[in-house]
């Protein structure tokens, strides 16, 4: 049995800069507002959001006999190539230390691999690969809340930060759950706790207006095009802290 302290501890030696762990369960009120959102078209030319809908509400679909989703971390400057092959590679090695299957995992972080394994799980480790709420598990995991931008924000760095996942089928000694997430049918309420509540200059910046409505309109974001845009993210003053901060 992992406990969670043992599995961050083990992202952190890897060279991830934050990790955490949510019980692999179906997100019904995003399964909700999803339904919603791809039926107003909003999704634009995405029409793989069409697809495979239930496995990307419950993992126990995607990946059978999941127990766990395990959440990592790593910030924008980190990754000087593709992010992808960058986060899947530490995604790997992370992996292989959770195979290890430790006598002890409230040791210290151990980066040698035992020859003794669990059997893998078939196509369990995603970073935008697959069908996967990535944001709002980062949210459950008790890593950060998203934002106004539609951004996920970790509390200590940022929405500057690329996103990893790992599922599991072990057992995992006490999860936290996130009690904290607003249902995601109320929009407003969702921002009231956080510190996008009174401050829409994020919004206010995006040159299209892909923001200005409660929700976000793929069909106007220029990243959604291009995959070069920043402003809305560059914009945040949590962002600007943050940056001071490092």
């Amino acid at each position: 049995m992992f406990s969670v302290q043992w599995i961050r501890q083990q992202a952190l030696a890897v060279g991830f800069d934050d990790c955490g762990v949510a019980h692999a369960e179906r997100l019904d009120d995003d399964a909700a507002f999803m339904e919603q959102w791809v039926a107003q078209g909003l999704h634009g030319n995405m029409s793989y959001l069409e697809r495979n809908r239930e496995k990307r509400y419950d993992p126990r679909e995607l990946v059978p006999g999941a127990t766990a989703v395990v959440v990592c971390v790593l910030r924008y400057d980190k990754c000087r190539r593709d992010y992808h092959r960058t986060i899947k590679s530490m995604l790997y090695q992370l992996d292989a230390l959770l195979q290890s299957n430790p006598s002890d995992s409230s040791s210290s972080p151990d980066t040698s691999v035992s020859s003794q394994t669990v059997s893998p799980l078939p196509q369990h480790l995603f970073c935008d690969s697959a069908p996967f709420l990535e944001r709002r598990w980062a949210v459950k995991a008790g890593l950060g809340f998203i934002g106004r931008n539609h951004q996920f924000f970790h509390h200590t760095l940022g929405s500057m930060v690329h996103l990893g996942e790992i599922v599991i089928d072990r057992a995992i000694e006490t999860i936290e759950t996130t009690e904290a997430i607003a249902p995601i049918k109320t929009i407003e309420s969702r921002f009231a706790a956080t510190p996008c509540a009174d401050c829409h200059l994020c919004e206010e910046a995006c040159p299209t207006g892909a923001l200005r409505n409660p929700v976000w309109d793929a069909t106007r974001c220029i990243a959604y095009t291009t995959h070069r845009c920043l402003i809305c993210q560059q914009a945040c003053p949590l962002n600007i802290v943050f940056r001071c901060l490092m």
